[in-house]
């Protein structure tokens, strides 16, 4: 009978408690210094890549997102690693933790007592990642931080730092612990606009940032086998510099590409707003006239602050013409579909100003029985705008803003006390005269119909002028000089305008000065001396022998800001803006080609006879721009072909060339460098490396006699590599004037080896650059003291 003794110490786990087993499971989420390093960069390459939303979302509030999406997505990221969970345990806590501090700390606009998140807080949490996305790109950018834009920051910060520390934790791969931050950067960009965020910040910081994450990641596995080789760090340099090589001739080329050629998402998905159901708003322009019955004329339209006076108070901008009336595309001078033209904004849209200028702030309201029309009064180059309650909550997401014309349109109209703040860059204060030299764009906006019907006035008023902005300013002069002005009613009679000889009269006079600006009514205007109309005939003329000229002209109607602010319908007018050769829109206001109103048309109109004359001469061509000598001094300077040289031919040779230097810097370094053993394991790698880049077949997985052997009998290696184990595998640590002089006989079996091989394979090792990348050293060749560590282990 056989007795089963007591168990040894250690066989039986022993019986933990509750709370015993709840700190030692808690304990596990203790982080260390590596853990630390991890979640640091993981944290510094998120807020790294964050940056590019900068140009689409714009306040404080974003930035608090920011910084809490990435703290928690940090916790949930540590939760996942630590403990290995599924994916689906670790998306429900996720969606938990975002609704509970995305309620309680990110999206607070809706909380009940400050503390409360009511069904709207977590709706917008919810709608963020569904349909959010929609509003976000669909919007003016940069877009206002409240609500879904916020959530949807915060949202993007707590899964992009979940999964970048995550990989991080899981995966010792530099590329799979790459890969999510590219991914993460990519969705970013997609997100942004076509001006880019910082390309100082995912250029150059992301990129040194990753690279040092990595570095610090490849010492742990290095750690067993000593700090790395100088060489590595020669090498690193090396890489860097040839890379800054590249980048200053690369990057010129490339940053030569348009902005707008940028791919975004919100180019793709830009809303469709369709402007066909709008009539002409040049065509209503008699509304605002005196003898109009709609009784305009003194009628408060609205008020504004903040402008000086005279400045123009645009409405519409009207850039085509189809032979019946001028309409709105809203096109940028690259073109496109204009139904994408205008862009939906919110309560507030802020766009950033290129040019660097200093905008002002103004103001508009509108009065009880005001304007009720959907354009909407801006000035300048718009910068922003604030709508104020109840305007906000009536028209958001139904306001439409024009980048290229800043234009505003709201469909169902303004209303009495609607209120709004524009923040723009006011235009230049403007004289009662045009100056008489203007550099100007070529071409012409697009035209539906023949324009031929102008060209008798044009041969007349500018034939003398062979610059194409002196020929627009010498038929602007006649046109005032020669005009006189009527909106198509006479007077009102001591009668009043229902007696039947008013009517008569009102009749006949229409017949000549009617409204519109189609192709008959303006052949009517310019086939009549003197001219006879009002703004909407004259700027509608003036814009067609502009762009006939062949220069960009286009209609805009609007008001001119008076003394008190108040705008009535006597200081709506309608003028023109023609385009400078910087892309920008010079206005042509009404007193430059518009006669004086008292100028009234005589009661018998004639026919004007175009007197015979030499056809107008074409506009002269674009000027030839001389090209400099190139300037080397810099690579964005070079020609195309240069670089293409440089990079296709010189960057490689360059990199030959110097592959000699760097390989037997590395070669004396790694001789030199280290413990006596560690210095023959490295030396004997370089003798095989150089040997199999000569053609030579020596085995990597062999013993140092064998690769001997391999390297055949006039290399005579043999004693050499007998000599190396015995300093490498002896009792005690190689001498180093032993060491030395084995690194002599070294150097003798490598001229040996290099005539054995010829002198072409020769040169072709010390240039091959595989030499310069490779670092590894076998096995046996680690330091003594990590080997003996591991022997008593």
């Amino acid at each position: 009978m056989s007795v089963v003794g007591a168990p040894r110490e250690g066989m039986i786990k022993p019986q933990l408690t509750g709370g015993q087993r709840v700190r030692a499971t808690l304990g596990r989420m203790r982080p260390g210094p590596e853990h630390l390093v991890d979640a640091g960069f993981a944290v510094l390459v998120v807020a790294l890549v964050l940056v590019g939303l900068r140009t689409s979302v714009f306040g404080t509030h974003s930035l608090l997102a920011g910084v809490v999406g990435m703290l928690l997505g940090l916790v949930l990221g540590h939760v996942q690693a630590t403990y290995r969970w599924p994916l689906v345990a670790i998306s429900a806590l996720t969606v938990v933790l975002y609704l509970l501090v995305g309620a309680l700390v990110v999206v607070r606009d809706d909380l009940r007592f400050g503390v409360l998140p009511t069904l709207r807080t977590f709706t917008d949490l919810a709608g963020a990642p569904i349909h959010g996305w929609k509003r976000w790109l669909t919007l003016v950018p940069p877009v206002d931080a409240d609500g879904q834009m916020l959530a949807l920051v915060f949202f993007v910060a707590v899964v992009g730092t979940l999964v970048v520390y995550a990989a991080a934790r899981r995966h010792r791969s530099a590329l799979l612990v790459a890969a999510p931050v590219l991914v993460l950067l990519c969705v970013v960009l997609l997100m942004g606009t076509q001006a880019p965020a910082s390309p100082l910040v995912h250029g150059v910081a992301l990129p040194v940032a990753l690279l040092a994450w990595f570095a610090l990641r490849a010492r742990r596995g290095q750690e067993r086998r000593g700090r790395p080789a100088p060489s590595r760090f020669a090498l690193g340099g090396g890489i860097l510099a040839i890379s800054a090589l590249v980048a200053g001739l690369l990057g010129p080329l490339l940053g030569d590409a348009d902005p707008s050629e940028r791919s975004t998402l919100r180019a793709e998905v830009s809303p469709v707003h369709d402007l066909s159901y709008l009539t002409s708003p040049l065509g209503e322009f008699r509304s605002y006239t005196e003898q109009s019955p709609t009784r305009l004329w003194d009628t408060e339209l609205f008020r504004v602050g903040g402008v000086p006076v005279g400045a123009p108070l645009r409405l519409a901008t009207l850039d085509s013409w189809d032979g019946t009336t001028w309409g709105v595309t809203g096109l940028d001078e690259a073109g496109g579909d204009p139904r994408r033209a205008f862009q939906l904004f919110g309560q507030r849209v802020g766009v950033s100003d290129s040019a660097g200028r200093t905008p002002s702030e103004i103001t508009v309201e509108v009065p009880e029985e005001g304007y009720d029309g959907p354009w909407v009064p801006t000035t300048g180059s718009v910068q922003g705008i604030t709508l104020d309650e109840p305007t906000a909550e009536r028209v958001d997401g139904k306001a439409w803003l024009n980048l290229s014309t800043d234009a505003v349109l709201v469909p169902s109209g303004l209303q009495a006390g609607d209120r709004y703040t524009l923040r723009t860059v006011l235009t230049e204060s403007l004289g009662e005269e045009l100056p008489q030299s203007l550099p100007v764009a070529r071409g012409s906006l697009p035209m539906g119909a023949s324009t031929d019907f102008v060209e008798p006035r044009l041969r007349t008023w500018a034939a003398d002028e062979s610059d194409p902005w002196r020929r627009f300013v010498a038929v602007a002069t006649a046109m005032r000089e020669e005009g006189t002005y009527t909106d198509g009613l006479p007077a009102i009679s001591a009668e009043g305008s229902t007696s039947a000889a008013y009517r008569q009269l009102a009749a006949e006079a229409l017949l000549v000065h009617g409204p519109g600006h189609g192709t008959a009514r303006l052949t009517n205007f310019l086939g009549h001396d003197p001219l006879a109309g009002d703004d909407e005939q004259y700027a509608a003329a003036l814009a067609l022998m502009g762009n006939r000229l062949g220069i960009p002209t286009r209609v805009v109607l609007g008001a001119v800001a008076t003394q008190d602010g108040v705008v009535r319908g006597r200081d709506v007018h309608a003028w023109v803006e023609v385009q400078r050769a910087d892309r920008s829109w010079y206005p042509v206001m009404p007193q430059t080609f518009m006669p004086d109103r008292e100028t009234a048309p005589p009661e018998q109109m004639q026919t004007w006879d175009a007197p015979a004359s030499e056809p107008l001469p074409p506009p002269p061509p674009p000027p030839v721009v001389q090209s400099d000598p190139t300037d080397w001094s810099s690579p964005r300077t070079w020609p195309l072909w240069a670089k293409a040289l440089a990079v296709l031919v010189v960057l490689p040779l360059l990199f030959l060339a110097i592959a000699p230097l760097v390989g037997g810097v590395r070669r004396v370094l790694r001789a030199r460098t280290g413990d006596p053993d560690q210095r023959v394991g490295r030396a004997w790698a370089d003798l095989v490396d150089e040997a199999r880049s000569m053609g030579l077949d020596v085995p990597l997985r062999a013993t140092r006699p064998e690769q001997a052997m391999a390297l055949g009998p006039p290399v005579d290696a043999m004693p050499v590599a007998v000599a190396a184990d015995a300093l490498v595998f002896g009792e005690r640590p190689a001498d180093p004037a032993a060491v030395g002089a084995w690194l002599r006989d070294l150097r003798a079996v490598r001229r040996r080896a290099r005539r054995s091989a010829g002198l072409p394979a020769a040169l072709v090792a010390r240039t091959d650059p595989r030499r310069v990348v490779t670092h590894d050293v076998p096995a046996d060749h680690a330091p003594r003291r990590s080997r003996r560590k591991a022997d008593r282990t």
